[in-house]
């Protein structure tokens, strides 16, 4: 059978460095989304609070872009609320077994250094506009 994408990236230390580098900003990101829920904050108005842009707030809380603790620090104090840490041990197996993941579709064999930005060329975008 072949490897699910989790199960490939979870074969090697880089790959696991990786996962947990990933799920601690999916974390983060989730909490203060889940703080703004509860107390009824847009983005609009975090970022009012925070001082800083709509669109600065947006990019933040993608997922894409790597917080500064003192910037996660200053997004909860907007919201009246700070983060509680915890250390738990690392749970390989409990990765590997999760049934989400276990759906996901085999890896393809790439390794993470192909995973990198590459350039769409002008005709390309033209095509793929249409499709968007």
């Amino acid at each position: 059978m072949a490897k699910t994408f989790i199960e490939k990236l979870m074969s090697d230390d880089k790959g696991r460095k990786l996962y947990f580098r990933e799920d601690l900003i999916f974390e983060i990101t989730e909490a203060i989304y889940r703080v703004m829920e509860e107390k009824g904050v847009s983005k609009a108005e975090l970022a009012k609070r925070a001082g800083v842009s709509k669109s600065n707030i947006t990019q933040l809380l993608s997922g894409d872009h790597n917080m500064r603790l003192t910037t996660v620090a200053d997004l909860l104090y907007s919201l009246d609320s700070k983060l509680e840490v915890s250390v738990a041990p690392l749970d390989l197996d409990n990765v590997l077994e999760s049934a989400t993941f276990n759906q996901w579709a085999p890896a393809i064999d790439l390794t993470i250094e192909e995973f990198q930005y590459q350039e769409i060329s002008e005709d390309t975008q033209k095509k793929l506009s249409p499709a968007a």
